[in-house]
């Protein structure tokens, strides 16, 4: 494997591992709130953009270099 295929690796790991830590986030900000009110708007954002962190973008951004790739050669 190649430096660029490391990084790239890495990358979506990081993303994948930081979006569920973003749901988790959300979901705590939803049910329990901070202080004990619960927050459900921002618990709800925060745990949307997580799912799409952790699930989407990295799906997203392997198929985009997977066909630029091709033309880089």
């Amino acid at each position: 494997m190649n430096d660029l295929a490391k990084r790239r690796w890495v990358f979506l790991n990081v993303l994948r591992v930081g979006g569920l830590g973003i749901m988790a986030f959300g979901l705590y900000l939803w049910r329990i709130g901070i202080g004990g009110a619960p927050d459900e708007l921002l618990g709800k954002v925060l745990f949307l953009f997580g799912l799409f962190e952790a699930l989407l973008l990295p799906a997203i951004l392997r198929r985009r270099w997977r066909s630029t790739e091709t033309y880089d050669k």
